[in-house]
């Protein structure tokens, strides 16, 4: 009996559970091949059945070369990468990406193309595949022959906006996904998340007018496009403007941008005689000295004039600005592999709080430095870099001076951490350059009893978080029974100096706490800087549990804790509610042992306070390395 290695039901199950971050991720895997294809012009329809329907089904058409019968009928076999080289092939590299992407995301795919300069026909050569309900047969396992099937048909009508209509495309392609689990329920949140993507992702080939996205949400029970946008180049090292509301507003158009270009020269604007920017361009050699690859460096920051007093009439914080808001959401260092983005990680800024989200810098490297980088098969990734991240700049040149003292060294993994040491250089510079900026518009807060306040916070979530009693489940402290409305001015001192939605939570926290009977409370604490995640504070009728903002884990936990009901509803609903519970519920618990151990045991106490700091050294660690 003849026994396979991977069962063809397993194998095409584990497709669907591959590691695209979300739906619009997905798609960009196809807009790749629309553009090793050829396609100058791409057009993604969300169709749904009613107005507020989910969207059931995803179609991505391109006015590429198209494929023939061969080509079409591998096209859906897993591993396959075409006929072409790599060369003609600059953003595909794996030839997983069609498969992997479309079955994270689906269970039907089909694949339609035509070409030989004729306009696409009612009959289209075309192929589909699909993952049975039940277990897979090796018939299932069979790539089927091509044959000619007609349009869909919405085909002809979802694609607006496009500059050639799908009747006149001399060739190209059309992807549809069926039965389709997005991220986003509400289409319309899922086609501004995927233009905002798309945008970052392709900015350069959309400047460069190489490519014109368009996103469409398509209601198939009336047969009418409700919602289109085209894509707009996205920069988040802000050195081109956009069409965004959060810019415009502000005058931010053409050449007048947030951001400033920086080469580490004092004084240097980075901008040529002609007013345009260059990046440094550096070269990445071997062990013998032989050159492998280029890589362009850019790096930005936030211009003075966005403290004008025009700009910032109305407004104390820049960081409460509308693009204070959208430099915040766009902070990272941006990772590029030949001109399209493969990664915008904010990790690299993770010692620095305030300052983060005005300072920027861009990698964009040739493919040829793929090894050097750890280049992931789903091209979400550099894991090479994405790992040295967290380390400080100390140890990053203590990691170069062992590995260049070393024969067996791994000549990759000390190029890269050259490079890193490069980005942290930068991304130093330039926060002091922005500290430097913060020391003439320093203020101090109303109630905040003429401690500093740091004009840059970034506003923060409302978190809130409600509980029965504090004895549930444990020994009475002396708050159990206790009221906050007969404490007033001790529940507002509980907040100390913590923030909640960007302002002082003394001042916006207790009347929450009074009027609801809160006996647990959490806020944000900007000024700490410790490795541990919260700490906690008491009133006679509540506890505050403040959660340390420079923690790296403070992004996740101000979401994730955030009661259902205070939830936007166009978020993404969390895949796994019962870890959310999980992590609030044990914030919580360990919070109110803490407490507990305050009043019985001052010994315990103090253990509790050094577990704090280990609990977090050890989630940092693993959030930073999680395949550690």
């Amino acid at each position: 009996m003849t026994e396979v290695i991977f069962p063809a039901s397993l194998a095409l199950r584990a497709l669907r559970s591959t590691s695209y971050k979300d739906t619009a991720h997905a798609v960009a895997e196809l807009i790749d091949n629309s553009f090793d294809a050829g396609a100058t012009q791409i057009g993604v329809v969300l169709l749904v059945d009613g107005k507020n329907a989910p969207p059931h089904e995803i179609g991505v058409l391109d006015n590429g070369h198209g494929m023939g019968e061969e080509t079409l009928r591998k096209s859906v076999q897993y591993g396959f990468s075409g006929e072409d080289s790599e060369r003609d092939k600059p953003l595909g590299k794996f030839g997983v990406g069609l498969v992997a992407a479309s079955f994270s995301q689906c269970s039907d795919l089909t694949v339609m193309s035509w070409q030989d300069g004729q306009a696409v026909t009612d009959y289209t050569l075309s192929t589909r595949i699909r993952i049975p309900e039940g277990e897979m047969s090796d018939a299932d396992n069979v790539l089927p022959d091509p044959s000619r099937q007609p349009l869909p048909d919405w085909a002809r009508l979802a694609f607006v906006g496009m500059a050639s209509p799908l009747a006149e495309m001399q060739s190209g392609s059309l992807v549809v996904w069926r039965n389709v689990e997005p991220s986003w329920r509400r289409a319309q949140t899922l086609r501004s998340n995927l233009a905002d993507l798309c945008g970052r992702i392709y900015r350069n080939f959309i400047t460069d007018r190489k490519l014109v996205i368009t996103v469409n949400v398509f209601d198939t029970s009336c047969n009418e496009v409700r919602d289109s946008q085209v894509v707009p180049a996205v920069d988040p090292m802000f050195l081109q403007n956009w069409e965004a509301r959060e810019l415009r507003e502000f005058d931010f158009v053409d050449d007048n941008t947030p951001f400033d270009p920086y080469t580490g020269v004092s004084g240097d604007s980075g901008r040529n005689q002609a007013g345009d920017y260059e990046p440094e361009l550096h070269t990445v050699t071997d062990e013998n000295g032989c050159a492998i690859g280029c890589y362009l460096l850019t790096a930005s920051y936030r211009s003075e004039r966005v403290l004008e007093a025009d700009v910032m009439k109305g407004y104390d914080d820049p960081g409460d600005t509308l693009f204070g808001r959208l430099a915040k959401r766009l902070q990272g260092v941006s990772i590029l592999r030949a001109q399209r983005e493969i990664d915008l990680d904010p990790a690299w800024l993770r010692l620095s709080q305030t300052v983060d989200r005005w300072v920027s810098v861009s990698l964009d490297f040739d493919p040829d430095l793929d090894d050097t980088f750890g280049i992931s098969n789903d091209k979400q990734k550099a894991h090479r870099l994405a790992e040295a991240a967290s380390l400080s700049r100390k140890d990053i040149r203590d990691r170069i001076k062992d590995l260049e003292g070393d024969a067996d060294r791994d000549h990759r993994v000390l190029s890269c951490l050259k490079v890193a040491l490069q980005i942290k250089t930068r991304l130093n510079e330039m926060q002091g350059i922005i500290r430097k900026q913060r020391r003439g518009i320093r203020s101090d807060p109303i109630g905040s009893g003429g401690s500093t306040h740091d004009p840059s916070n970034a506003p923060t979530p409302e978190l809130v978080a409600s509980g029965a009693t504090f004895s549930e489940g444990g020994r009475t402290v002396p708050q159990d029974g206790a009221f906050a409305r007969d404490h007033p001015e001790k529940t507002a001192d509980a907040y100390q100096e913590s923030t909640s939605d960007g302002k002082p939570a003394r001042e916006v926290r207790p009347a929450i706490v009074i009027e609801s009977d809160l006996q647990v409370d959490f806020a944000a604490d900007p000024h700490e800087v410790s490795s541990k995640m919260f700490r906690v504070t008491l009133s006679p009728a509540h506890m505050v549990v403040h959660l340390i903002e420079r923690h790296p884990l403070y992004d996740v936990l101000s979401r994730l804790l955030r009661p259902d009901a205070e939830r936007d509803p166009d978020e993404p609903e969390p895949t796994i509610q019962d870890a959310l519970r999980a992590v609030r519920g044990l914030l919580v618990s360990y919070a109110r042992a803490q407490v507990e151990a305050m009043h019985y045991s001052p010994d315990q106490a103090a253990e509790f306070e050094r577990c704090s700091v280990k609990w977090g050294e050890v989630a940092e660690r693993l959030f930073r390395n999680p395949d550690e």
